[in-house]
This record gives structure tokens, C-alpha cells and sequence, in this order.
């Protein structure tokens, strides 16, 4: 079993302010137990939680430690397998954006639905909805 573990959920376990952080802190401590298998994030997911980190919070040290987190240093055990986005995931994701234009997928969610396509991952660990039909989600409140 596989999961790849979105934005809002990394976010949201981050930020103990966060409205949804104990979803978000239970999920993943399932998650931590290897209870989905494998996780992993893509550098797109990497990349979108720590700025958001960093933009929301304003600090600079917050930002670190969650890259701490994601590459499993210093205090934190490796747990996140990083998937960099390769030029054909590129071009899925494109089509992914394209054809689902209806749904309110951000190109970093369209890369999502087309890693998860080719790695075959069994699972979105996310909050979004959006995924739903796309991918099987695992929504944090609700498990």
C-alpha cells in the first residue's frame, strides 16, 4: 500500500494554530505508523508547503523545520519518499489540468492525480475534495 500526502494536510500538522491540526496530526501519526505503507510527497508538495509555511507564518525557522521533517533530518526519522516530477509526469499533469478544468484542481494537485496515475500510489492523504473520482482520497477528518 502507497499514499502520497498533500499540502494541506503537511500544512495543518505543522501549524498547531491550524484550524484542522488534529485531523491533520492523526492522520499523519497513522500515517508515521506505516499504517498506508509507503508515504510520499512530490518536490511540487514539497515545494508549495514550505512557502506557504513560510508566507503564513513569516518565520523563516518554521519553514526549516518542516523541510527538516519532509527529508527525515536532525530530529526527524526519514518517513516521505520525495518523488521529483519528471518531464513525462510534466506533460500528464498538463493533460490532467486540461481535461479536468471543471474541477478546482491547482496545477500542483494535477501533478498529484498524474503521480499517482504512473506510480501507481493507492491513495491521496488530503482535505481537498477535489481529488474525489480522481484518485482515491483518504480525507483526514474522516478517518
Amino acid at each position: 500500500m502507497t499514499i502520497l500526502v498533500d499540502t494541506g494536510v503537511l500544512y495543518a500538522d505543522h501549524d498547531t494554530d491550524a484550524a484542522r491540526h488534529a485531523d491533520a496530526a492523526g492522520a499523519l501519526t497513522a500515517v508515521y505508523r506505516g499504517e498506508y505503507g509507503q508515504p510520499f510527497v512530490t518536490d511540487y508538495i514539497f515545494d508549495e508547503v514550505v512557502t506557504i509555511t513560510l508566507a503564513r507564518t513569516g518565520r523563516h525557522g518554521a519553514a526549516a523545520q518542516l523541510i527538516h521533517r519532509l527529508r527525515g533530518v536532525e530530529a526527524f526519522p526519514p518517513v516521505f519518499e520525495l518523488i521529483p516530477v519528471d518531464l513525462a509526469t510534466f506533460e500528464n499533469a498538463i493533460d490532467v489540468f486540461e481535461t479536468y478544468n471543471d474541477q478546482a484542481l491547482s496545477f500542483t494537485d494535477a501533478t498529484s492525480i498524474a503521480v499517482c496515475e504512473r506510480r501507481e500510489i493507492d491513495h491521496i492523504l488530503s482535505f481537498d475534495d477535489d481529488f474525489d473520482g480522481l484518485v482515491d482520497r483518504i480525507d483526514p477528518a474522516e478517518r
